[in-house]
């Protein structure tokens, strides 16, 4: 689609670890929240809110990839987060290879658009090292100070350009380097997107104007992760001491015993601090978290406030998501985003925001996913999507079909929909790898028990329970995830030679026996009562708990893809050019 006879522009915005606001969240916590989020205000004023948007994978690394993909982590293999147990440069983190699953980039350059990116990437290992190490280069000191020369490295490097994309500035805003955290980071990045788009404006302007793809991407709130290094968030310390931070009430379920829940669970409560390190779950633990929130808008606000400034802003389409949730110790004292399915975890927010589209706010409850962002945007585009897959696939072995929905008819009020079930998968083992000692004290930890690879519906059952909206969870131990025929990853010397996910590396499963979790987030929005339990307060009907089970695989056949170049099973399937 056109407005004012020009082609649309894409600015996408996103932060790192925000969820959706639970629905416990209390008056101070909530009236903070809204005062300090100006920006979002001002994109809801003139834009949809889809207040039932859920991450299609986790953690960072996973999400990021299938949000510009469009695909899960079978098929695009990025299914780990580094940072614990192993490092960016481990034997068994895979990442996203250029020349394999095609990118947002990828298809928006194709169809003629600019394409930028700045900010966190976390797809692929793009740093430039320091010669001899695995040392990134930095382009900025601690206290924020840019290195212009080593910005022109960077910039003049274009890491990205094989994934469709210009301008990144790296390095990766990942791990224990402060200078790298989000509090540090964010402000240049900010400075980096308002600068592009005042450029784009003066070639706009002289009649160089061409359209243009622009991702915004943010750091925080993610540095929660830090909560305990006070000496990082000094303008924090000073409001918590000035009394000037709201009282943040700790989730209903912090109190939880898990004992009806999936093991994994229990057992990353346990070994979270001993893998990482003790977060207690106390007031200036979620104060931080929303002032981290708080101190990001600020930096989307100068972003928003430039493009409103440009010759362009009406033809301009602003997105904002985030890449996953955060527990901040729901149930029973859950940290970060792994081994759930929880809302606190999967619930994030979406919000699509133009003048000219949106006269008015609006908000919509349809269940949506981040893999249904690609093929929205490409329609908004005017981009046919299949045309685009198979030229791609020309250059790329797994130009699959995309997976999700196309919600643009939704969005211009072309059409209405109908909920669609929404599918979660995450095989992401953070602790595992060759680093399984804790970086302070020294001392090893072992891996979360199994089953903890999880696969999720979230859907209606309209001829069986109306409009009630269930959560349906299998927690199993993912075969493709041993290293050999009954060894766990990283249990033996023989581990090293295959690698976490390998897909040409199955073997016969162990026998684990699989775990459930089924909630009704309708009556039970909390996910208190596990209905799969035999500790739930009601049993869950067979014919509800065989219908989602259906659901389930339908939606696994249907989203969970495998590479065509698989070697060792069914190597003669067709390829994307042959299909």
């Amino acid at each position: 689609m056109k407005i004012n006879g020009k082609p649309l522009n894409f600015l996408i915005i996103t932060t790192d670890e925000e969820r959706f606001p639970p629905v416990y969240e209390n008056d101070s916590a909530r009236q903070y929240r809204l005062q300090n989020s100006v920006a979002l205000g001002k994109m809801r004023r003139h834009g949809l809110e889809f207040l039932n948007h859920h991450t299609a994978t986790t953690a960072c690394a996973p999400s990021r990839t299938s949000i510009y993909t469009g695909q899960y982590p079978s098929l695009h293999g990025v299914s780990q987060t580094p940072g614990i147990g192993k490092s960016s440069y481990d034997q068994n983190m895979f990442w996203l290879e250029p020349d394999t699953v095609p990118t947002l980039g990828n298809y928006f350059r194709q169809a003629g658009y600019q394409t930028w990116y700045r900010g966190k990437w976390h797809i692929s290992n793009e740093d430039i090292d320091v010669p001899g190490t695995q040392t990134a280069l930095m382009s900025n000191a601690v206290d924020g100070t840019a290195y212009p020369e080593r910005i022109a490295l960077y910039e003049e490097a274009e890491c990205l350009d094989k994934y469709g994309f210009s301008g990144w500035i790296g390095p990766e805003p990942h791990g224990s380097n402060q200078a790298n955290d989000g509090t540090v980071r964010d402000p240049g990045f900010a400075d980096q997107v308002c600068r592009l788009l005042l450029d784009l404006d003066e070639k706009a302007q002289s009649g160089e104007e061409q359209p243009f793809l622009l991702v915004s991407s943010f750091v925080n709130p993610h540095d929660i992760v830090f909560s305990g290094i006070p000496s990082w968030f000094p303008n924090f310390e000073a409001l918590k001491n000035e009394g000037k931070l709201p009282f943040v009430a700790p989730a209903p379920t912090a109190g939880e015993s898990l004992e009806s829940k999936p093991r994994c669970q229990k057992d990353y409560v346990y070994t979270y601090p001993r893998m990482y390190l003790p977060q207690p779950d106390d007031d200036s633990y979620r104060q931080l978290y929303y002032f981290l929130m708080a101190e990001v808008n600020k930096h989307i606000d100068r972003v928003y406030e430039t493009l409103q400034n440009t010759s362009f802003a009406e033809n301009t389409v602003v997105v904002f998501l985030s890449d996953h949730g955060e527990m901040l110790g729901a149930h029973g004292g859950l940290h970060q985003k792994w081994y759930n399915a929880y809302q606190e975890t999967v619930h994030v927010p979406f919000i699509i925001s133009n003048p000219v589209l949106f006269p008015e706010a609006r908000q919509s409850e349809l269940l949506t996913s981040h893999v249904d962002l690609l093929p929205t945007l490409l329609s908004l585009a005017d981009i046919d999507a299949e045309a685009a897959r198979k030229e791609l696939a020309r250059s790329h072995s797994e130009a699959r079909p995309l997976v999700g929905r196309d919600l643009s008819e939704f969005i211009t009020e072309r059409q209405r929909m109908a909920d669609e079930p929404v599918y979660f998968m995450t095989d992401d083992s953070v602790e595992e790898g060759s680093q399984m000692t804790n970086a302070i004290t020294g001392l090893a930890f072992d891996s979360i028990i199994e089953p903890k690879h999880l696969e999720t519906v979230v859907t209606k059952l309209p001829e069986r329970t109306g409009d009630i909206v269930w959560k349906y969870t299998r927690y199993f131990d993912n075969p493709r995830f041993y290293t050999q025929q009954n060894h766990r990853f990283m249990q033996s010397s023989a581990a090293n030679l295959l690698g976490a996910g390998n897909p040409d590396n199955v073997t016969t499963p162990r026998g684990i026996p699989d775990e459930y979790e089924c909630y009704n987030l309708t009556e039970d929005p909390l996910e208190e009562h596990n209905l799969t339990s035999p500790l739930a307060g009601k049993a869950l009907p067979d014919e509800i708990r065989h219908a989602l089970e259906q659901v389930l695989v339908e939606q696994r056949l249907k989203k969970r893809l495998l590479p065509h170049t698989l070697n060792n099973e069914d190597s003669s399937s067709p390829g994307p050019l042959r299909r």
